[in-house]
């Protein structure tokens, strides 16, 4: 590929960068929407968990975490319900996360695994 000059060159050096969908990293008080059921081609069923930022520069914005919908005390899955639940699970307890919908709580959001998206890394009661 060739440039007539040296000013098409340049204006390929300059971006401008998109806000993206969910928050930047940071921590935020969010509504808890409630978990979606996905299925994804690589990594088969996942559980969608959502939040809905409250106040500040990002109110409005949805930031979620998609994992395995099999809980445990240490996966993600498990510790998201723990905090959303404000108490450790037992093995064999069948849990509902239906009282959660609608409340306030504190997430932190970080950079995943990619380094380009963010995702809620965890979750206590506001």
């Amino acid at each position: 590929m060739s440039f007539p000059s040296s000013q098409a060159a340049e204006s390929l050096m300059q971006f401008v960068v998109s806000e993206g969908s969910g928050p930047p990293a940071g921590i935020y008080r969010a509504e808890f929407l409630g978990v979606v059921k996905t299925t994804h081609e690589q990594y088969g069923d996942g559980a969608r968990f959502d939040w809905k930022v409250i106040g500040g520069e990002c109110q409005g914005k949805i930031a979620s975490r998609t994992c395995k919908p099999s809980p445990s005390p240490k996966n993600i899955t498990g510790k998201l319900m723990a905090g959303l639940l404000g108490r450790a699970m037992k093995p064999g307890e069948a849990v509902s996360l239906a009282p959660c919908v609608g409340r306030a709580y504190t997430i932190v959001v970080g950079t995943g695994q990619n380094g380009t998206s963010t995702r809620v890394e965890s979750v206590v009661a506001a």
